[in-house]
């Protein structure tokens, strides 16, 4: 009899391998023993999913037991118990058959064990940083009587350690202990740091340098033979480096040769291995694009370049050509351009664009002259602990008719819409996200100055100001409030009476104020044409939260308009528009579709806009 029934038992265990091998589908999951959380939070953060319609079209591979189900599943739910201060919790899954369609029934059985909090947090050893402000944020962070997370205390040991390799102890060793003995549910917590010796840089050798010269390297560099150990300074120089353009690949490497030998394990040499891109480059873009008067318009542009011109500079020429085609082959326009980068300039990581255009004209059949247009810009940037960056510049443009008379030149420019713009801009921006297609928090700053004509000359004198505030954070589990003030200021000086139409502030539509039609918001002429705002005011207030997959959904209010002058500014005119939105989380960014209701105000009827567009309207 016992050897039947092992046999048994060895054939069934058989036949469930079987089973499991052709990924059955899970019909149903039941969670046992869970007391704390209830059913519904532990399945939303399980790797399974019970199948359904949406699920099966959309083949998801969830809803069949993977090999790696069980895996995943028991580490969802140890995570969320062991991060609420279940530090005994145990976990055992199981899967069974159905009768008649051998679906899968997932069993999820837990044993909760007792929740523990914090009690004391002690910090001791040999710490030759013991003191530093970066000690005292890491340990204020658990407070007593919260539930004790141990991911956390993973993640300030991590903290700890990066606080003693950015400060010449890379060897430290930090480890904790939980202290679970006591009568009641508090845990002691004791962090024992032991800093180990001081570390200072030894020699840096650069390998697989071909076409750049290496001081353009050291000069990336930020540290060198002698200077004390920081992390952070390795991280940093891999950066510049990479952000040279001149480098596919590189590799900073810690060579310690005999790490018995005091010397070398002090003052460790390291070894910075570069996989140069080639010196030349060409590039060769086309397509085609819908013109609102050509019908259909083809592009074509060739590029060449030079990365290592006057030994670190960069420079590039581009030709591009517009032709109509199908409805009548022809030139449209032409242009040629040439820009020279210098990456350190006055001897600053900061680099420096100039950069001249010259477009000839051309002539056509229904006009008899030739528009001749050139411009030389320089713009220079400075970036600052990555997040804050001043981008500061000069345009310089002229324009030439040739094929008319003098007296005719001008009312050509004013059929034509030309007027010669110079100017200097300045911006600041403070882009303090985590992602910039789909922000889940942070925050995004810009502020701008521009000032055209003036002394600089040209058609028109006026200056801009602009600044806009977006922030972003967690609103409600899965939520995520995204707040955007944004403002803008246009004003003629000098010999200019009015800002050109072409620069002032058109506002409404998918990315400013939706319900609106694109640029429809704001001063009007007679005819009810959009003429364009000198002072614009918008607010955004948006919730955006996950439905499913990849898909996300939103509840927005926009408020803002445009206006000509501060003495329009009222808030009886504002105009106020809510609505719906729906996203697809692409790769190249959201895919969105927007409903949205305009409020009757002063001037303004209700109605409803819907926008199709791609990225975050903010």
């Amino acid at each position: 009899m016992l050897a039947a029934d092992v046999t048994g038992q060895v054939s069934r265990g058989l036949d469930q391998r079987r089973w499991l091998s052709k990924k059955p589908v899970i019909d149903k999951i039941i969670i046992e023993g869970n007391t704390v959380f209830p059913d519904s939070k532990i399945k939303n953060g399980l790797y399974s999913r019970e199948s359904n319609i949406f699920r099966a079209i959309n083949k998801d591979r969830r809803r069949r037991v993977q090999r790696e189900t069980m895996m995943k599943d028991t580490s969802e739910v140890k995570f969320l118990y062991l991060s609420s201060g279940y530090l005994g919790v145990q976990i055992k899954e199981s899967f069974e058959p159905l009768p008649d369609d051998s679906n899968a029934l997932v069993k999820i059985y837990i044993n909760e064990g007792r929740q523990f909090y914090y009690g004391n947090i002690n910090l001791k050893g040999e710490n030759a940083l013991s003191g530093r402000w970066e000690f005292r944020q890491i340990i204020n962070r658990f407070k007593k009587g919260n539930p004790v997370d141990p991911f956390s205390l993973k993640q300030a040991l991590y903290d700890i350690k990066s606080v003693h390799a950015n400060n010449g102890y890379p060897y430290a060793y930090v480890e904790y202990k939980i202290d679970t003995s006591l009568d009641n549910d508090y845990a002691d917590v004791t962090f024992d740091v032991q800093s180990d010796s001081l570390v200072h840089f030894g020699n840096t050798r650069i390998t697989g340098v071909k076409n750049f010269d290496t001081s353009l390297v050291w000069r990336e560099m930020t540290f060198q033979k002698g200077d004390l150990y920081r992390r952070k300074d390795i991280i940093e120089s891999q950066k510049r480096l990479l952000n040279t353009g001149h480098y596919i690949t590189l590799q900073l490497k810690n060579v310690v040769y005999d790490s018995n030998t005091a010397y070398n394990r002090l003052n460790p040499d390291f070894i910075l291995g570069l996989d140069e891109k080639p010196p030349h480059y060409v590039s060769i873009k086309t397509g085609a694009a819908q013109d609102s008067v050509k019908d259909l318009i083809w592009n074509f542009s060739a590029s060449w370049g030079k990365r290592n011109f006057l030994r670190s500079r960069q420079i590039e020429f581009t030709a591009r050509t517009t032709f109509e085609v199908f409805t009548e082959w022809r030139l449209m326009e032409h242009s040629y351009r040439v820009r020279l980068t210098e990456p350190w300039f006055l001897g600053l990581r900061m680099p420096l664009t100039l950069t001249g255009q010259y477009e000839p004209g051309v002539r056509s059949l229904i006009q008899d002259y030739r528009i001749q247009t050139w411009s030389v810009s320089a713009t220079t940037t400075r970036t600052i602990k990555e997040k804050l960056q001043f981008l500061t510049g000069f345009q310089y443009e002229a324009v030439n008719i040739y094929g008319v008379s003098k007296a005719a030149e001008e009312q050509t420019r004013q059929e034509q819409g030309i007027s010669i713009r110079r100017k200097l801009h300045l911006s600041v921006t403070r882009d303090a996200r985590a992602d910039i297609f789909v922000p889940k928090s942070g925050s995004l700053t810009q502020l701008g100055f521009e000032y055209i004509g003036g002394f600089l000359g040209g058609d028109d004198s006026f200056f801009l100001l602009e600044g806009s505030w977006s922030r972003y954070q967690r609103f409600w589990p899965g939520w995520i409030s995204a707040t955007r003030i944004k403002s803008g200021f246009v004003h003629p000086f000098g010999k200019s009476a009015s800002v050109p139409v072409n620069d002032r502030y058109y506002i409404g539509g998918a990315n400013t104020i939706r319900g609106f039609s694109e640029k429809d918001l704001g001063p009007k002429s007679e005819l009810g044409t959009p003429t364009g705002a000198d002072i614009i005011l918008i607010f955004n207030q948006e919730f955006r939260y996950p439905i499913i997959s990849k898909f996300w959904g939103s509840i927005f209010t926009d408020i803002g308009n445009g206006y000509r002058n501060r003495a329009d500014i009222k808030f009886n005119n504002l105009a106020v528009s809510y609505g719906l939105g729906i996203q697809f989380l692409s790769p190249a960014g959201p895919i969105r579709l927007d409903y949205a209701r305009r409020v009757k105000v002063k001037g303004i009827n209700s109605g409803y806009k819907f926008h199709f567009t791609i990225l975050y309207a903010f």
